[in-house]
């Protein structure tokens, strides 16, 4: 591994991890993994998996002196890459020609509450944009925290997945650059409590988190998610003429 910023956050020294450090790597998530309340909430890599994202992504892992504390990460698979792009085109219509995943976000249960998840997303933001590549966020529907997480920093839910029993997927697309109209549209919403949109040109509708066909149904009709408020998600889309007034 090797050190990116000493001190980058609560104290806590910032590094990127190599080949090298799969095993070491692997332990950590999957002990981490066990102590979750819901461990289908954290998709495990298999080796093969695991191995391409530290020698081909951009894997790294935040730690508190010797010990790791948490972990997050780029893919670098091409292949991929273009896979979840034509999932989102086909679910939402967005075309970035490729979305390079952001996988491996975990954090040490016993730091959870400290921002850390926070600030490794801006991390990887950062990282993608001195790239100027799209990325996408793969989130168990059901997860809220992780999908706000994503939502503060510019993420769209563009797309989703359903795997087999229990395991529903939402794609969180943050193209290029990120979005500041996305961003400026938040803030409105965020600032209106009862979510009445009059002051911006755009249309909104509410879906419980959990409700896969309803989110399907809103990114056919042209919406995408934007925001959590309670345990429904908020989407919108453009009106006719801009979206602002």
């Amino acid at each position: 591994m090797k050190l990116i910023e000493r001190n980058a956050y609560r104290g806590y020294s910032l590094y990127l991890m190599e080949g090298s450090d799969f095993s070491y790597v692997k332990d950590f998530l999957d002990g981490q993994r066990e102590k979750l309340e819901r461990i289908e909430f954290f998709y495990p890599y298999t080796d093969k998996e695991l191995r391409n994202v530290l020698e081909e992504g951009y894997f790294v892992g935040l730690f508190d002196c010797e010990d790791m504390i948490a972990t997050f990460a780029i893919d670098g698979d091409e292949e991929y890459a273009g896979e979840l792009a034509r999932i989102v085109k086909s679910c939402s219509g967005v075309d970035v020609g490729k979305a390079y995943e952001s996988s491996g976000l975990m954090v040490d249960a016993s730091r959870r509450g400290e921002g850390v998840a926070g600030f490794l997303t801006d991390v990887i933001v950062r990282r993608a944009d001195s790239r100027s590549i799209a990325v996408c966020g793969v989130v168990h529907i059901e997860n809220i925290a992780s999908i706000a997480t994503f939502f503060s920093r510019g993420f769209e839910l563009s797309g989703v997945w359903h795997m087999s029993e229990g395991y529903d997927f939402v794609y969180l697309l943050r193209r290029a650059g990120g979005n500041a109209e996305n961003a400026a549209i938040k803030s409105t919403l965020l600032l209106q409590n009862n979510g009445d949109c009059d002051k911006i040109k755009i249309d909104t509708e509410y879906s419980s988190i959990g409700d896969l066909d309803r989110h399907r149904k809103l990114l056919d009709d042209g919406y995408r998610g934007i925001l959590i408020k309670g345990s429904r998600i908020v989407f919108a889309r453009e009106k006719k003429g801009g979206i602002y007034e």
